[in-house]
């Protein structure tokens, strides 16, 4: 699958290190692998800034600066981010977070010195993740980054690993499970 993975929303924007436990999500919802995007939405970033689950909106764009989603790897902040169809901008983020938004399908660009002091909240941005360019619609401004990889925006594109995998297994039928008698 190809194509362009662009967004235009308004950003809210988070400073360094926001973990993902007690952070993106409440530590307790992500212990008791809550998965359901109905709960996890009004949690989600709640502890980072209070106002956010009030004030977001479906394809709002998250900034934030350094080590954005450090911590242990619990990806529900990222399944709500996904049902609300966000994506982020940060300086940076670990490895594992950036893999766990990803299999979400939440598009990221990550490794953009500089891109916190730039927005702020409200802003409204247009931002092209397959060309790596991000426009302030209210001030005009335009910054060139490197963009997703194509092979990550593909995944991206398909809704996560689950969506990439099921558009493999429709190419791939032999490799499907059979059907099972359901139970009694």
């Amino acid at each position: 699958m190809t194509g362009t993975i662009r967004r235009v929303g308004r950003c809210h924007v988070f400073g360094d290190d926001i973990p993902l436990d007690d952070g993106f999500i409440p530590f307790e919802m992500a212990i008791r692998r809550i998965d359901d995007p109905q709960l996890l939405r009004p949690e989600l970033l709640r502890m980072a800034d209070p106002a956010f689950p009030d004030r977001v909106e479906p394809g709002d764009i998250i900034v934030a600066g350094t080590n954005f989603g450090c911590g242990k790897p619990h990806f529900q902040g990222f399944i709500a981010m996904a049902a609300l169809g966000l994506s982020v901008l940060c300086v940076s983020m670990p490895y594992k977070t950036l893999r766990g938004a990803i299999s979400k399908g939440v598009p990221v660009l990550a490794g953009l010195p500089g891109i916190d002091p730039a927005l702020h909240t409200g802003h409204r941005l247009d931002v092209d993740f397959s060309r790596g360019t991000i426009t302030n619609l209210d001030t005009g401004r335009r910054i060139d980054t490197p963009p997703l990889s194509p092979l990550l925006a593909d995944v991206v594109q398909r809704g996560g690993t689950r969506g990439t995998l099921a558009a493999w297994l429709e190419t791939h039928p032999d490799m499907r499970l059979p059907a099972q008698a359901p139970r009694a």
